[in-house]
């Protein structure tokens, strides 16, 4: 794996959405030098989402009242740029199934591993970068244009 995709030029922030509040010491450890915002359930997560501009959320599946699966759906509508990485400790297919369908970016298993989830975040930053580069070019492009 590249040196680059760990140590990219802009961190973007995260937002981490999790019930177990050991979670997001974890979390907090394996993305040191990040900014990381925390929810500790789904409706604070989409508040903060509507709040601030964090465009990657991590969530895990299993929550009280709104689930994982559901916030990917509810973000994906509001903000389809967003990118949402999923985890979970349940071993079953279908939840990567129903992660994807409602829109997951990537899908990781628990327990965590530090350089998966770093593999993981610094991908989806890096998608994030190429989609701003081209949109720059684009209007580069249309201005040329205009001129």
């Amino acid at each position: 794996m590249s040196k680059e995709l760990h140590n990219p030029v802009t961190k973007l922030s995260v937002l981490f959405v999790d019930d177990d509040p050991v979670a997001h010491l974890l979390i907090d450890d394996y993305l040191a030098g990040r900014k990381v915002h925390h929810a500790y359930s789904a409706e604070d997560a989409l508040i903060l989402v509507e709040k601030e501009n964090i465009p990657i959320v991590i969530t895990d599946i299993y929550m009280e009242k709104m689930d994982g699966i559901e916030l990917t759906r509810k973000i994906k509508k509001n903000r389809s740029t967003h990118q949402v990485i999923i985890i979970t400790g349940d071993s079953e297919t279908i939840n990567l199934l129903n992660a994807l369908d409602a829109g997951a970016n990537d899908f990781l298993v628990k327990p965590l591993k530090k350089e998966k989830l770093l593999e993981a975040v610094d991908s989806t930053e890096a998608k994030i970068q190429r989609w701003k580069d081209a949109l720059k070019d684009l209007f580069s492009k249309k201005r040329e244009g205009e001129e």
